[in-house]
């Protein structure tokens, strides 16, 4: 358990050094969420286990309507402040078999269960707020973490160029990059400079930050619990802004030659040229 606890876990983190990043002036008009807005949301939460505040989904579908108005409240403050709340920071990590019959650690995927609140705001964050503010030459390539994307998608339109690419020549070179432990190394300090870079409201920039500073997480095998460790990498898997901002941390690997074509998709990318 502790070797799935320490998984993200980054030498020499200082827990306040992303502190830096926060803007200071606040200008961007915030356009608070709606309690129709929210009861929305807690309607349609999937029903999965819940993170290390110990709300479970059903409690929040089946009295979606009566939690409505406190849960928009404890939202708009959230992102009015840039703040996240404390409890929202931490996360049950639950090794995944990758196989069907794991002999080792390499074989499991830590999968991070957090706050169902904390997945509604940042479900809410990523649609109207973080994706819209990526460029879309930034995402034109990436098949994964988007809603018109897909690996159905990515393979078709890979088989498509490539048989486009052999009518007019001889052969085409095809290289597959699968990137390991893509989502578990992402700096935290290279992700919010990437941040910096797009049009997003500063109170949305100081959530993320406050989303990804001071963040711990514990493993949990068989109903043991480890001792809870901090974390200073990844983009938290199986959190609801974790895939998007994949995307960003990503977002300028571009092929450098015309003749060259990229796909991206999850933690892998295909790049093919082609040569008469």
């Amino acid at each position: 358990m502790i070797f799935f606890a320490n998984i993200a876990a980054k030498e020499h983190y200082d827990r306040n050094e992303l502190g830096r990043f926060r803007c200071d002036n606040i200008d961007a008009v915030y356009q608070p969420l709606t309690s129709v807005d929210v009861e929305s949301y807690l309607s349609r939460i999937k029903l999965t286990a819940p993170g290390c505040d110990g709300i479970p989904a059903w409690l929040l579908t089946t009295c979606s309507y009566e939690l409505a108005d406190i849960v928009t409240c404890i939202l708009n403050c959230s992102f009015l402040t840039g703040c996240v709340p404390s409890p929202w920071l931490n996360a049950l990590v639950t090794p995944v078999p990758k196989v069907s019959t794991p002999t080792r650690m390499s074989d499991f995927r830590p999968i991070s269960v957090t706050a169902h609140l904390s997945r509604i705001a940042e479900k809410y964050l990523v649609r109207n707020l973080l994706f819209p503010s990526i460029p879309t030459v930034n995402v034109i390539d990436q098949y994964a973490f988007k809603p018109s994307g897909s690996t159905t998608a990515a393979l078709i339109h890979f088989t498509d160029k490539l048989t486009k690419m052999l009518e007019t020549n001889n052969y085409v070179r095809c290289l597959m990059i699968d990137f390991s432990k893509a989502f578990d190394t992402v700096d935290h300090v290279l992700l919010l400079n990437k941040l910096f870079q797009l049009d997003l409201p500063a109170n949305v920039i100081n959530w993320i930050c406050s989303f990804l500073s001071s963040r711990s997480q514990k493993c949990k095998v068989n109903g043991q619990l480890s001792n809870m460790a901090n974390i200073g990498l990844s983009i938290v898997q199986g959190s609801g802004i974790g895939p998007t901002l994949y995307i960003v941390i990503k977002s300028d690997l571009h092929v450098v030659s015309q003749a060259s074509k990229l796909v991206c998709d999850e933690h892998c990318s295909f790049e093919y040229s082609s040569s008469t």
